[in-house]
């Protein structure tokens, strides 16, 4: 610091001490401040965390208070099936335990009861809810429940973090789900109905989809012989009867519930023989316990959990006899009705006098506290004595109507108990409300009085659960003969059990086995048996529980309840809800009334006027019947096709080749939206057929993606420029010339001159070629129609294409906000004056009229979307798109578009670009096809023709062998000498026969198996040895690569019969599958290469999905399934299998079989999977190689000359864009063919034996190894300049 810096410190110091003396003397005359108040303005003190103290009605129904409903639930998952599927043929037996093979079946454990039967009329089946298994949770109009909110909204809540988004899909799958039961030989099913999903809000309006559900459910039981009995509530409470006044603990739910059930029991009593109208009213005791009511939704009527405990009991037991009430008295029901009781079975845990009153304190707040309906209508003395003002008072006319509301009882008894007396005694207890134990002042625990447990224990997530089943015989009769002696007949309505730590377990062996759950309905069974037989007791059903694995409340999917095993896709609470995925088959018809079936016809309830609810506070489309055909698109084609194919389906109809239902596919999960048919699959191949426009296209084949025409820009050009050209005779510089050039049509060539030069963007010698010639490149008809189009002109567009008499003659609304359905899309600016005739456009034979219609209204529908005139769009949507009848699913799918929040959001979700895209351009590509090539001149016709050219070169070209387009200047051909066909490398580490080869995928490696028990593993680099594996104890059949080609599967013959997995960066067998009697014939990586299907001759394992440490993942169960080859499509979707003479093609996504068909008097030896994923080669004796469609079994081309009668001889695929076949022979040949079924060459390959197997590089066309008898591989390239063979170890 300097000098000067330091002198003025001082300074600085005083003035610094002299400012609060400044500060205070400007507030001298101030003690406090004072702020005035603006006029107009009034206060008030608020508080956040206060809850309501009055109801708020509900007097808002419409789609935005729904929207705003599911706005506090938050995103909601959708499955991979979002419409109704088609029920595919269960088999005619299921799998199930041998009692004679290694481990006897559950047996009875009383022999008395052998010979004794359940009484005529007895109904058994199985349970479950509509919240538990249906999934669908905001589709069709359903409204949010409490369960949506806690499932989502409340951490932790359900212990896994799971919803019942998606859980089993029973909405979209219920047929299925139907189907099997009646497989199963079950004859009843007790569903619940969910009320939000009938009344979103609980009351109002009726949620029409919900009902056209409802109703097909019950008429597709009565179609498959399935007697229901049906549950009206199972605690899915509407959200916003909570919202509203606190659900269950205001008297209003008694009015709201009664609404709700008096509709369903109306609607369906003719076809319902039992009713339950509460699901364990008991539940009250820990929704009010453990729900967070005043955190996450209003606290109404009290802040005592305990007081909101018996008010909701007390509304439930009124809510339930007000309906029965008027079920017997007023409607005059055919059937019976009752609830559903949570109760187990208590016994004293000593001779202890309180141990016996805690027992009858267990029985009294348990099944005593609804109790009413068999005794004089009121609430046990016990309950009055403890609770005091806690307990509802019952009026003498409550009362009346509780007692005798019951026809039957129904009891949900899972388990026992002992009862001991609480800590501290019962009256210390009983005087205490803040006791622990208040109010019910009892123990019970799961164990004997010796400290042992009573039953084997459930899943550790169920601890109150145990395999007690003597307890369940003692209950029915103390239920029946002390409790309430009243009761003339129970039915046990729940009882089932979770297998301990089976959602754990991904091993299906260890799942299905599911001894502990066995034993439980083995043993609970006899218990009600006998309870019939020996104690007298009037049981007159039992429903087990549950249908399948299902989402189990608090617990989530963490526990199994279910008879069947299920793993669907559940998805936690956390997790962002994918894209709608592709629409399967649709199947939501009328309900049946054939005279075959003697399923009911429910009559339609609702007008056209009502309104429809759907899930985004939109109204959603009333459902249509499809009349999508399915088609089936070749891929590969023979230069000529036999009629008279004595093996085709066709000429079999006792083989009845299966015609495939997309439905089959159901459970593929796709990120992309597709509101058409699916265009992924097209082929790569040069032998591909291309469309020239001149027939009609099967369908809307591209997405609302980029894609025109099959091909992709980045922006299309359609048939040239959109400007009109004068008409014009043939005319050339003022002289007349031919009307042919060189014998074609001289305007057709020149329009498509004209189009073409366009298309290359020579537009100015496009109009001078039209002005030149006088031709235009289409009339002016076109070229409004074209522009009408472009420009979204949506009236003027389908009155140019169809014709009308009049503008105000159909189109609907129009997105300029001037039309209305009196006066159609008319603007307003044409008058009437203005109407004229238009005859229209001359479409192609065979188009849709319909179908085209539908792609302008689903255009208009969208950018009224991407506008958020969401008004419109669903008018667009409800009447204008639905009336045409197209697929139910894309309708779906585009009613869900509603739900988007943002133009971008719609985009994404439906994969279009916006208005302001390419996507009219690509509508008009679309409509093009179906429009007369004479009118309107298909797109890049020109470049279309020319592929045509060159696919005809490349067809004929035998030596074509090259992804490279062949040059248009000059005719194209191939050279013999580039084509592989020179042995110019062997190798010999095999020391006897070389059975299998196989690349792996990048092409860096070359594995061979051998008679020899080896594997042999080379860099195809040089062809040096890499590994010899040599731990296997027989010959090695086959081998395949994982995806990544760091591991193989490799297979043995007897008397090892295994399949080992090695890696192979170090040659080490990392795991060996031994579970196999009979040899291992061939395998499989899945694409995600996490599995690996296996083959073999075992009859227990012939066909199984294993995971690469060793256990099985799924194993179809089917008599003789041998099989002698496999392979899985490149994209995972599906899994051809050889048997001796029978082809099986499964989903590999879903393990469900397609199709199969049987070829007599062969034997099947190989197969190869196109990388299309849309064919297979198929090798067969005698002499036989097919190449045919995989889900139709249609063969589309047949190889000859290759010997094959004893011997597995391989084929496969090869050559650039797979043009090749080849295969193996045993006259010691290797066959090559083109895919069009002409003969390349026959090579002589391996002298004195077979050729076994042949393998074509993957990424080098001109290289392909071959195995033979000899036990040499040899390497096949075209012949190098002064080619001669040596030896020396490697020969070259």
């Amino acid at each position: 610091m300097g000098q000067l810096q330091w002198q003025l410190l001082p300074v600085f110091f005083s003035l610094f001490l002299s400012l609060p003396s400044l500060t205070t003397a400007q507030f001298a005359n101030t003690s406090t401040l004072s702020f005035a108040v603006p006029s107009g303005y009034t206060s008030a003190t608020f508080n956040a965390s206060a809850q309501p103290t009055s109801a708020t009605p509900q007097t808002d129904f419409s789609n935005s208070a729904l929207a705003l409903l599911w706005n506090f639930i938050g995103p909601v998952s959708i499955g991979p099936v979002t419409t109704t599927i088609k029920p595919t043929p269960e088999p005619t037996s299921y799998a199930q335990p041998l009692a004679s093979n290694f481990h006897p079946l559950v047996a009875s454990k009383d022999p008395s009861l052998a010979n004794l039967k359940l009484p005529e009329g007895f109904k058994w089946g199985l349970a479950s809810s509509a919240y538990q298994i249906e999934g669908a949770a905001k589709d069709e109009g359903k409204g949010p429940s409490i369960w949506d909110l806690l499932s989502h909204r409340v951490p932790n809540f359900v212990s896994d973090n799971t919803t019942g988004d998606v859980v089993g899909s029973h909405y979209w799958l219920y047929k299925q789900d139907f189907a099997r039961l009646k497989g199963l030989g079950i004859k009843a099913f007790s569903p619940s109905i969910s009320w939000p999903r009938i009344f979103p809000f609980g009351k109002g309006p009726i949620n029409e989809a919900g009902v056209k559900h409802y109703d097909d459910v019950i008429a597709e039981l009565h179609a498959n012989g399935i007697t229901p009995a049906v549950t009206l509530f199972h605690w899915d409470t509407p959200l916003a009867l909570y919202n509203e006044y606190g659900a269950w603990s205001s008297p209003q739910i008694v009015d709201d519930f009664f609404n709700y059930a008096k509709f369903i029991i109306s609607r369906y009593d003719a076809y319902v023989d039992e009713w339950f109208t509460i699901n364990e009213p008991q539940y009250c005791n820990w929704q009010f316990s453990y729900y967070p009511a005043g955190k996450y939704y209003p606290t109404f009527n009290s802040t005592s959990p305990v007081k909101s405990r018996f008010l909701c009991g007390h509304y439930s037991l009124l809510a339930h006899a007000r309906v029965a009430k008027w079920y017997h008295e007023e409607f005059k029901g055919k059937g019976r009705i009752t609830f559903k009781n949570s109760g187990n079975y208590y016994e004293a845990n000593s001779t202890k006098p309180e141990d016996e009153v805690a027992r009858q304190r267990n029985f009294d707040f348990a099944v005593g506290w609804f109790g009413g309906p068999w005794t004089d209508g009121d609430y046990p003395k016990s309950l009055k004595d403890t609770l005091g003002d806690l307990l509802p008072t019952l009026t003498q006319e409550e009362k009346t109507m509780i007692k005798g509301s019951c026809d039957f009882y129904a009891i949900d008894g899972y388990s026992s108990f002992t009862a001991f007396e609480v800590d501290g005694g019962i009256e210390a207890c009983v005087s205490n409300r803040s006791h622990p134990g208040f109010p019910d002042c009892a123990g019970s625990a799961s164990t004997a009085s010796n400290g042992f447990p009573l039953g084997p224990a459930a899943d550790p997530a169920m601890s109150w659960l145990y395999d007690t089943p003597t307890g369940i015989r003692k209950f029915l009769k103390h239920l029946t003969t002390v409790l309430f002696p009243s009761i003339p007949d129970i039915v046990v309505t729940e009882f089932g059990f979770a297998e301990p730590f089976e959602a754990q377990l991904s091993n299906m062996n260890q799942i299905l086995w599911d001894l502990r759950r066995a034993d439980y309905f083995q043993s609970y069974l006899d218990s009600i048996l006998a309870s019939i037989h020996y104690d007298k007791v009037n049981v007159t059903g039992a429903w087990g529980w549950a249908i399948f694995d299902n989402f189990e409340w608090g617990s989530g999917t963490s526990v199994r309840f279910g008879l069947q095993y299920h793993s669907p896709p559940f998805v936690l609470a956390d997790e962002i809800p994918p894209n709608p995925p592709t629409p399967v088959t649709s199947d939501r018809p009328a309900i049946p009334n054939s005279p075959a079936s003697p399923s009911p016809e429910i009559s339609a309830l609702f007008s056209t006027q009502q309104p429809t609810l759907s899930a985004s506070g939109q109204p959603s489309a009333t459902p249509a019947t499809s009349s999508a055909p399915a088609t089936t698109s070749k891929r590969r084609h023979s230069l000529s096709e036999s009629s008279d194919d004595s093996e085709s389906s066709a000429s079999h109809p006792s083989r009845g080749r299966p015609s495939r239902h997309i439905s089959k596919r159901r459970r593929r999960a796709d990120g992309t939206m597709r509101l058409d048919n699916d265009a992924s699959k097209r082929s790569q191949s040069p032998i591909q057929n291309f469309s020239n426009g001149s027939t009609r296209s099967p369908g809307y084949r591209g997405s609302l993606g980029k894609v025109a025409n099959g091909d992709s820009h980045t922006k299309a050009e359609s048939n040239g420029s959109t400007a009109s050209y004068t008409n014009g005779s043939s005319v050339a510089n003022g002289r007349s010339v031919p009307t042919t050039f060189f014998g074609h049509d001289r305007e057709e060539v020149t329009r498509i001159l004209i189009q073409s030069l366009t298309d290359l963007g020579y537009h100015g010698a496009a109009g001078a070629l039209c002005k030149e010639s006088g031709y235009q490149l289409e009339g002016p008809t076109v070229a409004s129609f074209r522009s009408a189009v472009l420009k979204g002109d949506w009236a003027e567009a389908e009155e140019l294409l169809f014709g009308t008499n009049s503008y105000d003659n159909g189109g609907g609304i129009d997105l300029d906000g001037h039309g209305t359905y009196a006066k159609s899309w008319a603007k307003s600016a044409r008058s009437t004056s203005t109407a004229r005739h238009t005859g229209g456009l001359t479409l192609a034979e065979g188009a849709n009229r319909d179908e085209m219609l539908f792609w302008m209204k689903q255009q208009k529908y969208l950018e009224l979307l991407e506008r958020r005139d969401l008004g419109k769009a669903l008018m667009v949507l409800r009447q204008e798109l639905t009336p045409l009848h197209q697929d139910v699913g894309r309708l779906h799918a585009l009613s869900s578009l509603m739900m988007c929040q943002s133009a971008d959001d719609l985009k994404f979700q439906a994969q279009w670009d916006g208005a302001k895209g390419d996507s009219r351009t690509l509508l008009l590509s679309e409509l093009s096809k179906s429009i007369s090539p004479s009118v309107m001149i298909p797109e890049h016709r020109l470049a279309i023709l020319l592929d045509e050219v060159k696919q005809s070169w490349i067809s004929n070209c035998l030596y074509h062998n090259t992804a490279a387009s062949p040059s248009l200047y000059v005719d194209h051909t191939c050279d013999r000498d580039d084509f592989p066909m020179k042995p110019v490398l062997e190798l010999r580490h095999h020391s006897d026969e070389v059975w299998y080869l196989k690349f792996s995928n990048d092409g860096t490696k070359l594995a061979s198996t051998s008679k020899d028990r080896t594997v042999v593993i080379y860099d195809t680099t040089t062809y040096k040895l890499l590994h010899k594996l040599n731990e296997h104890d027989a010959g090695v059949t086959h081998v395949a690569w994982s995806p990544d080609d760091t591991r193989i599967i490799t297979c043995c013959t007897q008397q090892e019969c295994s399949a080992r997995i090695w890696d192979v960066k170090s040659g080490r067998c990392i795991t060996t599958i031994s579970d196999f009697t009979y040899p291992c014939t061939t395998a499989g990586w899945a694409p995600d290469g996490k599995t690996v299907v296996i083959g073999s001759q075992d009859t227990k394992y012939g066909l199984a999905v294993w995971d690469t440490d060793g256990n099985i993942v799924h194993r179809w169960i089917e008599d003789n399934l041998r099989v002698n080859d496999l392979a899985i499509s490149p994209d995972g979707q599906r899994l051809v299998v050889l048997l001796e003479n029978r082809i099986l093609v499964y989903d590999f996504t879903s393990y469900e079989k397609i199709c199969e068909w049987t070829l007599d008097d062969i034997k099947l030896t190989s197969v190869n999977i196109s990388q299309d994923s849309q064919h297979m080669l198929i090798s067969m004796n005698e002499n036989k190689i097919k190449l045919m469609e995989i889900d139709t079994g249609e063969i589309i081309q047949r190889y000859s000359g290759q010997v094959q009668t004893q011997f597995i001889i391989r084929s496969a695929f090869g050559g650039a864009n797979e043009n090749f076949v080849v295969s193996g022979s045993e006259d010691s040949r290797i066959y090559i063919w083109r895919t069009n079924g002409l003969l390349v060459d026959a090579l002589d390959a391996h002298p004195n034996g077979c050729v076994n197997s042949i393998a074509w590089h993957p990424t080098d066309p001109k290289v392909f190894a071959s195995a033979g008898d000899d036990m040499k591989v040899r390497i096949w390239k075209p012949a190098p300049p002064h080619f001669q063979s040596t030896s020396n170890g490697y020969s070259r």
